[in-house]
């Protein structure tokens, strides 16, 4: 068994650094001197490691990575609201999710509770399509979306 989990966990690592690779080449090129500068330190982050969670999917002997769901749920916010994602946790135990906390830069004026819907909706997207209807109901039912202020990094309550 050992050897299966070894083989298991080098497995996930390459198609994890893979798939960090292929969103940012894929991701809007930058236009602002502070966007060039978040997707320089953020394109340096793949260097940085930790053991990946496998999670259980709707699909029979089909698992995925947590970083994955970080992932997607991190470029599609940007794609879509173009807003930089300061975190993402995919939160439960063993390979169940049971919540996504994510935590965001806020801007003056912002419209906070139609925001945080938006994301909840694109988090609701990412976990039905990675883990399937049935094994992300209930992360579904406990997404939480936070705000930080851009000047002072105080996380702001909705």
């Amino acid at each position: 068994m050992p050897d299966n989990y070894a083989r298991d966990a080098e497995t996930t690592d390459v198609a994890d650094a893979w798939l960090v690779a292929a969103t940012q080449q894929i991701a809007d090129e930058p236009t602002s001197d502070v966007d060039r500068l978040i997707s320089s330190i953020s394109g340096s982050l793949q260097r940085i490691r930790r053991p990946a969670r496998t999670l259980a999917t709707d699909g029979i002997r089909i698992k995925t990575s947590d970083r994955v769901v970080k992932q997607l749920v991190a470029v599609r916010t940007r794609r879509e609201l173009g807003r930089l994602t300061v975190f993402v946790s995919v939160d439960g135990a063993g390979d169940t999710v049971e919540g996504v906390r994510v935590g965001l830069i806020a801007r003056y004026a912002d419209d906070l509770p139609s925001l945080s819907d938006d994301v909840r909706d694109i988090v609701e997207g990412v976990l039905i399509e990675t883990l399937g209807a049935d094994s992300s109901a209930s992360a579904r039912r406990n997404i939480s979306v936070r705000w930080q202020d851009v000047y002072t990094r105080e996380w702001l309550s909705r």
